[in-house]
């Protein structure tokens, strides 16, 4: 099994050994930068120094754009949204938001011109941050929709292919990215995960040839959540089954963050169940209990003493 973290990262080369060192030293074999627009452009330490590092520690270094166009997930301030409004969703009033359309082929120009820039970098893979249905009525919506379907998008908002539509827009979506990162580099690792609110896409999106590795996040800790650990360890017995059917490499994620104090050890013991599962690749967001960011745990040490333990026990560290 092959064990990683996400990494919010430093700029600082000396902070990055510290922090890869530890990583390491708890038993992972790989580390998932998140990098941010502001990391690709202005801080840029971890794009210039991480993978390099990270590869002198042992461990395989991939690149998640941490809240990329804006779109879901954390991490969402996107300079670019701001420079190319034409990537920008338009609601059914035909107002304009900065969260970067899925089906706008710019967005995916420039997820592949990050990739290059990653690759040149020594980074090893490009990981796609829980696509998910949107509500986008722009021209590309629009045209795609009417070429299959053959209606007007804004008129099918209560229909059963609108529904199709949404879902299937997350698929092509993710193909668009894999697709192009293998046809820029095929020894690129492709990466995706899927939030277990979308378990429609799961079949679709592991299908998808491009794809090396097909993951969920079953976050049974998150605050009002309605998720128990059995239902997690059920959707990560989903992965791994549809994963061995597709023939892709399964990855289920750990809930690092945001936890609150008294739930520590709920973090140990349900990863350990999950782990039980047997997916190939076990990953656990975030570093440190994401101490430093706005997903911080209220007891982050806490937090992270827990994924630690768990790590040395899967490692055998």
């Amino acid at each position: 099994m092959d064990l990683g973290v996400s990494y919010v990262a430093a700029h600082l080369p000396e902070h990055i050994d510290m922090d890869m060192r530890e990583l390491k030293k708890i038993g992972c074999n790989e580390v998932l930068f998140a990098l941010q627009e502001n990391h690709l452009v202005y801080l840029r330490g971890a794009l210039k120094y991480g993978a390099g590092i990270a590869r002198e520690h042992g461990l395989t270094p991939y690149v998640v754009v941490w809240g990329y166009a804006n779109t879901f997930g954390g991490g969402r301030i996107s300079y670019y949204m701001l420079e190319d409004t034409e990537m920008w969703r338009v609601a059914a009033d035909g107002t304009k938001t900065a969260f970067g359309c899925l089906n706008n082929p710019k967005l995916t120009d420039r997820f592949v011109e990050l990739t290059d820039l990653c690759r040149q970098n020594g980074f090893q893979g490009m990981f796609v941050d829980e696509p998910t249905p949107q509500e986008c009525f722009c021209e590309h919506c629009r045209g795609m929709f009417s070429a299959k379907y053959g209606g007007e998008l804004m008129d099918s908002r209560e229909t059963p292919e609108y529904k199709t539509f949404q879902n299937e827009t997350v698929t092509h979506y993710t193909d668009s990215l894999c697709k192009r990162v293998k046809a820029l580099d095929p020894k690129q690792k492709t990466m995706a995960c899927v939030m277990v609110t979308d378990r429609e896409c799961f079949e679709s999106v592991a299908a998808i040839p491009e794809l090396d590795i097909f993951g969920t996040d079953p976050y049974w800790l998150l605050t009002n959540g309605a998720m128990s650990i059995e239902q997690a360890c059920d959707y990560a017995q989903q992965t791994k089954d549809i994963c061995i059917e597709k023939g892709k490499t399964s990855q289920i994620w750990l809930n690092g963050w945001a936890i609150k104090a008294g739930l520590e050890e709920d973090v140990y013991t349900g990863g350990k169940a999950l782990a039980e599962v047997g997916c190939d690749s076990f990953y656990t967001w975030s570093f440190r209990g994401a101490l430093g960011t706005n997903e911080e745990c209220e007891r982050p040490d806490v937090t992270w003493a827990s994924v630690s333990r768990l790590y040395r026990e899967l490692s055998g560290k």
